[in-house]
């Protein structure tokens, strides 16, 4: 038995990069954006997809 929640139940999308729940991004500038609390970098596409 594990600890980890499962991620069908996880309320935060994936980071398109290694999976891990994004539950927030960084923006600091036009083409810069970080996904916490994985610190993937993101493209503006990827960002935008996350916003569904």
């Amino acid at each position: 038995m594990t600890d980890a929640p499962d991620p069908d139940d996880c309320p935060f999308p994936p980071c398109p990069r290694c999976e891990t729940p994004v539950v927030s991004v960084t923006s600091s500038g036009p083409h810069t954006h970080t996904a916490s609390p994985c610190g993937c970098w993101l493209s503006l596409a990827a960002v935008q997809a996350l916003r569904g």
